[in-house]
């Protein structure tokens, strides 16, 4: 896998939310802000059957993911477009599945530019993410997204403003001695409420001062998924 020296790269929060994706494996999945093309890379490793799209607003990471999907041989419908204007690009209720690893944070200092829109909100805010998605699903399709715990009461506002509806949770923790950090959730378009379901905590390291990672954490680097093997 390419991505670059300087700038945006991504990080093991991508590999976080691949794993937490639990869907059948067929029909349409759409990567909102793709980046260097790291989540669809993953997924096409535990999904055969599904048709894969990705969206990016940055040109050079746009021409990134596009080498990386040939280099790791994965079929994706790749457009360059800010995420805002996907009604000019797709028809309304068009896509099973969305899955959104989002600029987390407002504002910011960061080193470039590239890694400023990628990482806060210049270009999109998290509600245009989640609206977009409202926008991309069939009833019933689900979303989802990692962000960080201190966004959690606005994001589930959001949700519930655009009639998706938290299912299942997983809370992301540093340590099993530290407070969580992030949250995955997966939401269901016009789903009624109730029936979330709250899952095991995702602890990263057994020792944080030594990053020495917990065991799930090495077996998904190792073996992720079922033993297969992909390339960074």
């Amino acid at each position: 896998m390419v991505q670059k020296k300087e700038g945006y790269r991504f990080n093991i929060d991508s590999l976080f939310l691949a794993d937490f994706v639990n869907i059948k494996s067929s029909g349409k999945l759409i990567d909102l802000g793709t980046g260097s093309g790291i989540i669809l890379i993953l997924l096409s490793l535990k999904y055969k059957n599904l048709q894969f799209y990705g969206l990016e607003v940055q040109p050079e990471l746009y021409h990134l993911a596009e080498k990386n999907f040939v280099i790791n041989d994965v079929k994706v419908d790749l457009k360059l477009v800010d995420v805002k204007d996907v009604k000019s690009i797709y028809p309304h209720q068009f896509f099973d599945y969305v899955v959104v690893n989002p600029p987390y944070f407002k504002s910011g200092e960061y080193k470039n530019i590239q890694e400023k829109i990628a990482r806060s909100e210049v270009l999109a805010t998290l509600e245009d993410f989640i609206k977009a998605s409202w926008y991309l699903l069939k009833n019933k399709g689900k979303i989802f997204m990692i962000v960080p715990v201190e966004r959690l009461s606005e994001t589930i506002q959001l949700l519930k403003n655009y009639k998706l509806q938290p299912k299942r949770y997983r809370f992301i923790h540093p340590s099993v001695d530290e407070k969580a950090t992030h949250f995955m959730f997966e939401a269901i378009k016009q789903a009624k409420e109730g029936g979330e379901v709250v899952e095991s905590p995702l602890v990263v390291y057994e020792n944080p001062k030594e990053k020495k990672y917990a065991n799930y954490v090495w077996n998904m680097l190792e073996n992720y998924p079922e033993h297969r093997q992909w390339r960074i």
